[in-house]
Parts: C-alpha cells; sequence; structure tokens
C-alpha cells in the first residue's frame, strides 16, 4: 500500500486499529512530518476496549526529538542505537514498550 505522510488522513478504515506494532522511520525528524507520522500511527495501531493504546510504537529520530516523542506518542528512548554510517545525525530508537534488546549498548558503536 502506498502511504503519503502528507496526506495521514488516507489510509484505507480497514487498516483502523488494526496492527500490533507500527513501526516508525520518517524521511525528514522535523515535529510537523512526525505529527502526520503519528497521527497515522495512533489510528492504525491496535486499541483496547477501553480506546487506549495497546499496540506497540517503534521510531527512530534523533535525541533532541524524545521530548516531542514522548508527547505524539508516549514513547521513551531506549539504550540501543542503530548504526547508521555517514548521517551528521546519531539515531535513537524510541518505543512505547520494554525490550531487553533495545535497552543494550550496540556493541557497533559502543554507546
Amino acid at each position: 500500500m502506498f502511504y503519503d505522510f502528507h496526506k495521514p488522513e488516507e489510509i484505507p478504515e480497514k487498516f483502523n486499529d488494526f496492527f500490533d506494532l507500527v513501526l516508525i522511520d520518517p524521511p525528514f525528524i522535523t515535529l510537523d512530518v512526525w505529527e502526520k507520522y503519528a497521527h497515522t500511527a495512533l489510528k492504525i495501531v491496535k486499541k483496547d476496549q477501553e480506546g487506549k493504546v495497546a499496540g506497540k510504537f517503534l521510531g527512530s529520530s534523533i535525541d533532541e526529538n524524545a521530548e516531542m516523542l514522548k508527547g505524539l506518542l508516549n514513547v521513551e528512548k531506549r539504550t540501543f542505537r542503530p548504526l547508521i554510517p555517514n548521517l551528521v545525525y546519531q539515531y535513537s530508537f524510541f518505543s512505547n514498550y520494554e525490550s531487553p534488546a533495545l535497552d543494550q549498548v550496540n556493541p557497533e558503536i559502543g554507546f
């Protein structure tokens, strides 16, 4: 399925409350882009009977976006960081769930 983040409402209705895990890796790290991705993520992730998020979010962004991501998706920065050579910024993973794998240092980068 094609997804245009400029049109976060144009997701087929059949995907509302559908996914157990939503992986988010936007092409840009700005607030306006993250707001659109968060809007879609909150629409398609599974909810409990009270309408609260029951599914998981895993996203990647820069550390400076931690507070913004907490506000948008209630995610926390994790210890594990991906190795992405040749980028200006070091990225981190953010999730709304605990994971032993995400709470370990990536030995490829050592921090």
